[in-house]
């Protein structure tokens, strides 16, 4: 067993394999290793993925023909070995040399089943690296009980559903079967979701290490949004909230303060695309279940969202975010 397994979903993204896969093998640290899951890709990434893994031992790769990002991700936690597992875009990359070690020694020295970090971003080019700011929260957050560990973090507005900010411990995705959806949008918010409702220990990284590339054509802030994607977000709310009521009441107080802010998404998205206009029952009813939900939350979006909801009711409040989203968003209008 190694200790930590890094799952790399590969697309057709020859030009990025190379510092995606360098900055791992930079590392100081070398206890790991990387699973590559060729999703089908057309380009020459298969055979830079299995060029790599000949070069070194600690690389695997899985050829699938093309499933989507969750069938890639599930394929890859279905053969990792690592005690811990962790994510990283097939464009993305590691900051330093040293960072690695940095995590293992931070769960080394307290063990957490989730291990939870921001993340930097960078341009198309990868020439201008923002938001690299550390935190000064770790001490706090090891501090509080598992569940207000888990709203401190979410109430700070440290909180995305991206799973490459996520180090998990290999064995609590086994137990609780916890898998990407296939075939749906969101994937990242429902993975994310089962991890916070299970995990029965969490800590918080300072450091931001892992940059995230926009811009690109396969990144999904890149995607036109559609009705389907808007579907699947509102299913994997149905689905969480009748978990949160089998949960404790601390837990379902912190599972429903992390989906606060996809809620929030779900509402303005929902509205943008008119589907709270058209008559649509089962999209009003979910929308009626916002205001509870979001009160859970104390951060500052939520907090105003909710304030809205008191004043003038859930439906004004999903005009003023559907406005919102699609200024924000002019080429989904």
């Amino acid at each position: 067993m190694v200790f930590i397994s890094i799952i790399i979903p590969v697309y057709n993204a020859e030009q990025y394999i190379d510092s995606c896969l360098g900055s791992i093998m930079g590392q100081d640290y070398d206890d790991w290793e990387v699973v590559l899951v060729d999703d089908g890709s057309t380009d020459n990434s298969a055979s830079m993925c299995d060029d790599y893994a000949e070069r070194d031992s600690r690389i695997s790769v899985i050829h699938q023909d093309n499933a989507g990002t969750s069938a890639a991700r599930n394929a890859g936690i279905e053969v990792a070995r690592g005690r811990y597992v962790t994510f990283m875009d097939n464009d993305d990359w590691w900051i330093d040399s040293a960072c690695l070690g940095r995590v293992v020694d931070s769960l080394t020295e307290r063990p957490v089943d989730l291990l939870w970090h921001m993340s930097a971003r960078s341009n198309v080019d990868g020439t201008v690296i923002s938001d690299v700011e550390a935190t000064q929260y770790s001490g706090r957050v090891a501090a509080l009980p598992v569940e207000r560990g888990i709203r401190f973090i979410i109430d700070h507005g440290l909180t995305t559903s991206a799973v490459w900010t996520k180090v998990v411990r290999r064995e609590l995705l086994i137990e609780h079967d916890i898998i990407f959806p296939v075939g749906m949008r969101n994937e990242d918010t429902e993975w994310s979701a089962k991890v916070l409702a299970y995990c029965r220990s969490v800590g918080w990284f300072d450091e931001r290490f892992y940059v995230y590339r926009m811009g690109h054509p396969y990144a999904q802030t890149s995607h036109r949004l559609v009705e389907s994607s808007v579907r699947d977000l509102e299913m994997i709310l149905r689905d969480n909230l009748v978990l949160a009521r089998s949960l404790s009441p601390d837990r379902r107080e912190a599972l429903l303060a992390f989906l606060a802010y996809p809620f929030i998404v779900w509402t303005g998205q929902a509205d943008a695309l008119g589907l709270l206009s058209r008559g649509d029952k089962s999209s009003k009813e979910l929308l009626s279940q916002m205001p509870g939900v979001i009160c859970h939350s104390r951060n500052r979006v939520s907090r105003m969202t909710c304030a809205v909801c008191r004043i003038f009711g859930a439906r004004t409040a999903s005009r003023l975010l559907g406005l919102a989203f699609r200024r924000k968003h002019p080429q989904h209008s």
